[in-house]
């Protein structure tokens, strides 16, 4: 539910593979948890039944902050990306001499912007950047972001 229809806080899923992985899954899931919150559930249920008006507000939010990203990228010649295709995640690339997750930490403890660090994803100097928050957010996080980079790049 998390990725296409931004309800990353609903704990349900579905699973689909080998057999013999699908009856493990079964096995776990039963001694963790019987069964999902009712109320999970119920949201994912409505959800769904509501899935096309979901998918078109998000597809527009993606395809905003999609423009806004790729402008604010081409406009610092040290980050580099790969946008993403077909989700909501990207990792940037950046040239600056400071690892990831000092500077994820840099920037959520001065910036206000939650970045995930790349080292956590086998990337030093990278960041993960989603593009699925509201544009207004989405656009200040990037301003906020790159006061941070001018900081760390002596004002430039």
């Amino acid at each position: 539910m998390s990725k296409p229809f931004g309800l990353p806080g609903l704990r349900i899923g579905w699973i689909a593979g080998p057999p013999d992985l699908i009856q493990q899954c079964w096995s776990l899931r039963d001694y963790i948890t019987l069964s999902p919150g009712k109320l999970n559930d119920a949201l994912a249920c409505l959800a769904l039944k509501h899935r096309e008006k979901i998918v078109e507000r998000n597809t527009e939010i993606i395809r905003e902050n999609l423009g806004r990203a790729t402008e604010w990228i081409a406009e610092r010649p040290f980050l580099s990306w790969t946008p993403p295709r077909g989700g909501l995640l990207a990792l940037v690339k950046y040239d600056l001499p400071i690892d990831s997750l000092t500077l994820a930490d840099k920037l959520a403890i001065d910036y206000s912007v939650m970045l995930a660090p790349g080292s956590a994803f086998g990337y030093e100097h990278h960041l993960r950047l989603g593009i699925g928050q509201k544009p207004g957010v989405f656009a200040t996080g990037l301003e906020e972001t790159g006061k941070c980079f001018d900081e760390l790049r002596g004002g430039t």
